[in-house]
């Protein structure tokens, strides 16, 4: 009789661990799908578009020795290139200025995150 009484409670814990399972999966469908709706929009801009925002983003160059400050992880471009892969693309082609482009920059300053990035 003991044992038949472990055994349900076990069974009740089971049923209850199932449940929480079911609603933790409902939250994140939930989720999902009010987030899906906005990261197809980012999908649809063009590459160009993309890449206009992506030039807004540069950081300010230094006045004093005209080239950008080192890339961090926390500020574009940096943080562009982590979003996904065709980000990165488009954001690594973009131009920065007269002969740079965002990969000389980001190489110039963290050349090994872009090649472990790739």
């Amino acid at each position: 009789l003991d044992e038949i009484l472990g055994l349900e409670a076990v069974m009740d814990r089971v049923r209850d661990f199932h449940q929480e399972l079911i609603e933790k999966k409902d939250k994140i469908t939930q989720s999902m799908y009010f987030h899906g709706g906005l990261v197809s929009s980012f999908w649809r801009l063009p590459n160009e578009l993309l890449s206009q925002i992506f030039h807004h983003c540069l950081p300010d160059t230094d006045p004093k020795i005209n080239h950008f400050s080192p890339p961090s992880r926390l500020k574009a471009p940096m943080l562009l290139i982590g979003i996904c892969r065709r980000w990165r693309e488009v954001a690594t082609s973009t131009p920065c200025g007269v002969g740079c482009t965002w990969r000389s920059m980001i190489q110039t300053g963290s050349g090994r995150l872009l090649r472990l990035m790739a």
